[in-house]
């Protein structure tokens, strides 16, 4: 079939791209805009009854030489979006939003066959942890060797995980089954798909003592086993419809998250993925440099790794997290957006609970999260999303 010559606005985009060193087609640029990865060409009147002329955005060359040097033959538009938003590049915003919305949730759940009307949800709720867990437990460890390696060097330095003024708060676990990466990956479909119908205080507890040294003191632990009286996860509320976890199906909350942030929160969380590995890998090194000043007999004033250290372990939030930037420190452009939407919703989590609590003591969270998360929350406080706001939650 033989191709119209590209307009005259086409080709001054190609001549402006091939000065900057790419070799853009005019079929490339046909795909790329049915892609909606490069904006269409402005239409402006001629003037004086001329018809219409086209000119190309501003924008438009930048994206081309992009374009040029990373789009190859099989690599999926969503993928380009992400990693072409991440560079500050500016993608067109309905294609940005919806490559991220598609890498809302990890395991693509978002394919999944839902259930037939009046079938039992929690039933096939479990079918489906247990299928996924089952295709995907051998991909993932429950502890990376690193952080392990840093536990057993910390217990052979004489240093106890049951530090003793957090001792009395932890009655212990009634839990004696052995937790694996299965377990914790049946927990996390289960969450995904149900939310708090189908995730017991117990499992959040089975987590928090999995991730962490046996004889660990875990109080938030505990309290998840024995909560007293104290309210349940699902009713943990504001009192005008805010809750603190979902109570169905989490994907509609993902989706929220991606819908309603801006622009300058998702690229914040993008970069916040990179952010959570450098703070892992520094957390590591900084531990391990003390454990030597400890084994050499040569002692510091301070000890901010191992302080960091422990508060993972105590709270349980920053252990996660440690543990998600080592098992995998080059994320794929979909995961890195699923772990990034995973920081957002975090990030917005402690938001949620800023609207419940307003009197809790939320200048602590300089020194408890992890600098990336934090600076991420005030991003999302500074312009909460709609959801959030007290004009419209109430």
């Amino acid at each position: 079939m033989v191709r119209k010559q590209p307009s005259i606005a086409d080709a001054a985009l190609i001549a402006a791209a091939v000065e900057r060193g790419a070799t853009p087609t005019p079929t490339q640029l046909e795909r790329w805009r049915a892609a909606g990865l490069l904006p269409r060409n402005e239409q402006h009147g001629a003037g004086q009854g001329r018809g219409s002329v086209s000119t190309v955005p501003p924008e438009a060359v930048d994206l081309v030489v992009w374009l040029s040097a990373h789009a190859r033959p099989g690599r999926r538009p969503g993928d380009l979006a992400l990693e072409a938003f991440g560079a500050g590049l500016p993608i067109p915003e309905p294609t940005v939003r919806a490559a991220w919305l598609a890498a809302s949730t990890d395991f693509h759940l978002d394919a999944l066959v839902e259930p037939a009307e009046g079938a039992d949800r929690s039933d096939w709720i479990a079918d489906i942890a247990q299928e996924l867990a089952a295709k995907h437990s051998g991909k993932s460890v429950l502890l990376p060797q690193r952080i392990r390696d840093v536990d057993a060097r910390i217990a052979t330095a004489g240093i106890s995980f049951a530090l003793p003024e957090l001792a009395p708060f932890d009655r212990g676990t009634y839990d004696t089954e052995p937790y694996t990466s299965r377990d914790l990956l049946t927990t996390a479909v289960s969450a995904v798909l149900g939310g708090t119908s189908e995730l017991a205080q117990g499992d959040l507890a089975a987590i928090s003592r999995a991730l962490v040294p046996p004889g660990s003191a875990v109080p938030v632990a505990s309290m998840l086993e024995y909560p007293d009286g104290g309210p349940g996860l699902a009713d943990i509320n504001d009192g005008h419809g805010l809750t603190l976890l979902p109570a169905g199906d989490a994907r509609d909350d993902l989706d929220r998250v991606v819908t309603e942030a801006s622009p300058a929160q998702l690229r914040a969380a993008w970069q916040a993925v990179d952010d959570m590995h450098h703070w892992a890998v520094s957390l590591c090194d900084a531990v391990e440099a003390e454990l030597d000043g400890l084994a050499a007999d040569e002692p510091l004033p301070e000890y901010p790794g191992l302080q960091q250290w422990f508060f993972g372990i105590t709270f349980g939030l920053n252990r996660l997290l440690l543990r998600q930037a080592l098992l995998e420190p080059v994320p794929s452009s979909r995961a890195r957006a699923s772990t990034a939407v995973m920081l957002l919703f975090l990030a917005t989590g402690i938001n949620r609970l800023r609207a419940m609590v307003p009197d809790a003591q939320f200048e602590l969270l300089p020194v408890l999260l992890p600098p990336f998360l934090h600076q991420l929350a005030e991003l999302v406080a500074a312009d909460l999303p709609a959801s959030l706001r007290p004009s419209e939650s109430a």
